[in-house]
């Protein structure tokens, strides 16, 4: 699907939006443009003395970045990736002003002479394709990721791939996400990159838009694969003419909060074979209020990141937690570690993170408070019935459990006792109605199908009355749309026994 692109006319200049998300707003951008770049390039006119730099920007389509990396007389060549045409037209057209020309052809551009070739594709595609120790600079000027799919720039395997066109000494500017709102994903990343080979130096900053979006403080790491000391940042000389980037105060944006920064020890890495980042991003278990922001920390134990250098812990994921077979084996392991799996509180917590970056923790929290109610909606008999047929592609011990508990609920004997496997059943049922009853609300009870009406009544309407357009006389929404909810139970079912298969057997 193509991205939305808005951009609103303001006072002060625009706001420009992708996907109703603010990119950038005219009256502060320079904050954000002028501590993601500045400091980057003077560190490596620093460390490469008289040597003409080369710079990759990565994303940055607005051509703002650009325009801060052309400040610097000692910038030889910029190389800019972006993977969206419509974006690098409007950097060459509607944002022109406000880049200074910076994308903007030789005789064209405020800044002089053009520096900057300009490329449109995927970013990692790219960069895979390009010889070892090409750059001295390294900026990543990404989007914050909306979709699980976008997280791949961020991974492990992106900055291993950064690492190695980077010359050792080089310097890498990353965008990253907010430490205020979502601490787990920005120490989640500050792991992702230590991991890669790259000494980090998170930074927070406050943007005005931002904060009045929600957004939180923002958050940036400069990092390098040789360890950034303080001596070198203290002496930086910066080019004139920023409006935001304050030379005799910047080093206060490395120091955190203690309570904030105590989450960068226990969180997983961000890789392509087990991501973490998305699940981070939309759970993150934000802390308590003392933890706090610049702000509203006054008197708190504080972190300079410019006074430690700390390996990574390396932890790598077992589970992407926001897939639902993973949700099922979390929940399992409750079970087995419990002394009383069938009246233990800790066990049958719900275990459902958010799933979508439209959802909140609240509207999970609610969705939970229906699973009595959806459990009642099961037809046991039918249940028990599909799965005494498919007898033989069970374990053995399964098996029969299922067909005694057929056997004792069709004949109406009291259930004095249910089996570990049967609750582990019921467990994974459990999972797998919640998350079917998100995507097809109407369709897994047999309860029918409302419709595509312009307005749907919450979840009242998987308990009520469905549309009588479908309601004919032939119940066609019972039959059709009912038998996939019970389909769908049946696939929990299903991954129950592909997780014991081979305890049993």
């Amino acid at each position: 699907m193509p991205a939305s692109l808005f951009i609103e006319q303001h006072a002060q200049g625009l706001a420009f939006y992708i996907n109703g998300n603010l990119q950038f707003d005219t009256a502060d951008e320079a904050i954000y443009h002028e501590y993601l770049v500045v400091p980057a390039i003077s560190l490596a006119v620093r460390r490469f003395p008289g040597t003409p730099l080369r710079v990759l920007i990565c994303g940055g389509g607005d051509g703002l970045a650009a325009r801060d990396v052309l400040r610097f007389a000692e910038v030889a060549e910029v190389t800019l990736v972006d993977y969206s045409p419509a974006v690098l037209e409007l950097g060459r057209t509607v944002f022109s002003p406000y880049n200074q020309g910076s994308l903007l052809e030789d005789g064209q551009t405020a800044l002089g002479a053009s520096r900057v070739a300009v490329y449109t594709q995927e970013a990692f595609e790219f960069v895979s394709r390009l010889p070892d120790r090409v750059f001295h600079v390294i900026i990543c000027d990404f989007t914050s990721p909306t979709t699980p799919q976008e997280t791949r720039i961020y991974s492990r395997e992106w900055f291993a791939e950064v690492v190695r066109i980077l010359h050792p000494a080089g310097v890498v500017a990353e965008n990253a996400v907010s430490p205020e709102q979502t601490p787990t994903a920005f120490w989640c990343l500050y792991q992702t990159l230590l991991a890669a080979g790259l000494q980090p130096k998170p930074m927070q900053i406050p943007i005005p838009s931002f904060r009045s979006h929600d957004y939180g403080d923002w958050g940036f790491f400069l990092a390098s694969p040789q360890p950034i000391l303080r001596t070198e940042l203290e002496t930086l000389s910066v080019p004139a003419g920023l409006q935001a980037f304050q030379a005799e105060s910047w080093l206060t944006v490395f120091q955190f909060t203690a309570a904030l920064a105590a989450h960068r020890h226990s969180l997983c890495i961000h890789t392509l074979a087990c991501p973490q980042l998305f699940y981070y991003l939309l759970n993150p278990q934000i802390p308590s209020q003392e933890a706090g922001t610049r702000s509203s920390s006054q008197g708190a134990d504080w972190i300079d990141f410019l006074d430690i250098q700390e390996p990574g812990t390396g932890l790598i994921g077992t589970l992407d937690l926001l897939q639902l077979d993973s949700m099922a084996k979390v929940w399992l392991e409750r079970m087995r570690a419990s002394d009383n799996p069938l009246h233990d509180p800790a066990v049958w917590e719900p275990f459902i993170p958010v799933q979508h970056s439209y959802h909140s923790p609240k509207m999970t929290r609610e969705w939970l408070g229906y699973l009595r109610s959806l459990l009642t909606e099961i037809d046991l008999n039918q249940l028990l019935s599909s799965l005494t047929q498919r007898a033989q592609e069970l374990p053995p011990k399964f098996a029969a459990e299922v067909k005694q508990l057929n056997e004792k609920i069709r004949t109406g004997q009291p259930l004095t006792y249910v089996s570990e496997h049967m609750t582990e059943l019921m467990v994974v049922l459990s999972v797998t109605l919640l998350m079917a009853n998100l995507t097809h609300p109407d369709a897994v009870f047999a309860k029918g199908f409302s419709g595509f009406s312009s307005h749907r009544s919450g979840y009242g309407s998987s308990f009520d009355n469905y549309s009588s357009s479908y309601d004919n006389g032939t119940n066609a929404g019972n039959g059709q749309f009912g038998w996939f909810g019970f389909w769908t139970m049946l696939i929990g079912a299903g991954w129950l026994v592909s997780l014991y298969r081979n305890r049993d057997e």
